[in-house]
């Protein structure tokens, strides 16, 4: 009895009032002492497992907002169309969806990613080879979004100018559209992602590398001239002939700018003598107005029929950033072009000196000058004294009148000879 009731050694016995309270908590209960125990630390755990949950609830409220603020940005931007572009202004953003057709659909949306569909409105302005077309931006009550019909696109690039006023504040922008439409940008930018490239990695010439449909392309710009060049590259990274490829260039700078650019040596006169010693097709060129870095640089190539167009920088589904504080598109490089140009022009009139010896011109300054002034680039020549070597003038004989002697005498002169014949 004894051993019974003082239990096993060391085992810790309850109080009698804890018996009594343990008795009278589980009146009712038909089963052991033992199993009203288990289902008490059973129903313990539950009401802590409630408790945890309740509160995973109250902190899951903010996260659950946040979704629903994507999932409407998501909405709001998917209602458009998959292809569609995105600008990030510094009070929210503004997706297009551009058609070939001209016809286009536009999402706002603020700080919060929320649609804004009140007190809001806008304008395009369309320019093309016929000149500029302004297309107003309407809201469709029913699906909340801006509207517009624009003009057809036709060109490699088209450039679209766009101002949403927002509760009373101008955003603007500027597009630079293929023919087939945002759709075909999202596509290109999503195609080239796949093949990539190192990031940072130059091209070798020192210029930036884009990949535009199959194209591999190299591009930069001269920082104190504006010249563009653009190389074509393989898969090497080494340059290859351009062939039959037209490049176009959407820029927008201190001003947006659609530039097309030739082949070197189909450019003007001056171009062929600058391009001496550069084989024929080395890369295409143009002229770019840029006092800074572009904020954005679209390049459209066409070749063989087929066109593929980039937007430097740009990940299809990302939105673009125009605001401000935007990176720019880094280009601009010093290069050795110009003096290349000096030298070949000094070398070209050093030839003709040789073949004609009866020209002579007196500092080189002015020899450059000369050459210079027929390719239109201005240099600023110290002096320039030019010395011929002899005077060929030709001197005509002079015509000589000797007029018929007169016979006429006057009445003094006829008495003074009357006077004298007399006097004999």
């Amino acid at each position: 009895m004894m051993g019974s009731a003082a239990g096993a050694p060391g085992e810790v016995q309850p109080s009698a009032s804890r018996l009594r309270r343990s008795r009278g908590s589980r009146r009712g209960f038909a089963g052991t002492e033992e199993d009203f125990m288990k289902i008490t630390k059973v129903s313990g755990v539950l009401a802590l497992l409630l408790i945890a949950a309740a509160a995973a609830c109250g902190k899951g409220e903010q996260p659950a907002e946040a979704n629903a603020t994507v999932e409407v940005t998501a909405t709001a931007e998917s209602a458009i169309g998959e292809g569609a572009y995105v600008e990030e202004h510094e009070s929210g953003k503004a997706a297009f969806n551009v058609a070939a057709d001209g016809n286009v659909k536009a999402a706002v949306t603020g700080p919060d990613g929320k649609p804004i569909r009140e007190d809001v409105s806008g304008t395009l302005v369309w320019k093309d080879a016929s000149g500029e077309k302004t297309v107003p931006l309407t809201l469709d009550a029913k699906t909340g979004l801006l509207v517009a019909a624009g003009p057809k696109l036709e060109a490699d690039l088209t450039e679209i100018g766009y101002t949403l006023n927002v509760a009373g504040k101008p955003w603007n922008g500027t597009l630079h559209v293929p023919a087939g439409g945002t759709a075909e940008l999202f596509a290109n930018a999503k195609a080239s992602a796949e093949l990539g490239l190192p990031e940072g990695k130059l091209g070798p010439h020192g210029g930036r590398i884009e990949i535009v449909g199959d194209d591999r392309l190299e591009l930069l710009v001269d920082e104190v001239t504006g010249e563009v060049r653009v190389y074509v590259l393989d898969a090497d990274l080494k340059p290859i002939d351009i062939g039959e490829r037209k490049i176009t260039l959407g820029v927008v700078a201190e001003a947006p700018q659609v530039v097309v650019l030739a082949p070197a040596v189909a450019t003007a006169d001056v171009a062929a003598t600058a391009a001496a010693g550069v084989a024929a097709g080395a890369y295409l060129t143009g002229k770019l107005a840029l006092a800074a870095d572009p904020l954005k640089l679209t390049i459209a190539v066409r070749n063989a029929g087929r066109s593929a167009v980039a937007l430097c920088g740009y990940r299809a589904g990302a939105a673009f950033a125009v605001h401000a504080r935007a990176p720019r598109v880094k280009v601009r490089v010093k290069t050795d072009w110009d003096a290349h140009v000096h030298a070949l022009a000094q070398a070209d009139l050093k030839a003709k000196a040789d073949i004609d010896p009866k020209v002579h011109v007196h500092a080189g300054a002015g020899a450059a000058a000369k050459a210079n002034a027929k390719a239109n680039v201005h240099v600023k020549a110290p002096s320039v004294r030019v010395t011929p070597p002899s005077v060929n003038v030709q001197i005509k004989a002079p015509k000589i009148s000797i007029p018929k002697p007169s016979f006429k005498a006057s009445a003094s002169a006829r008495a003074s000879a009357g006077a004298k014949i007399g006097a004999h």
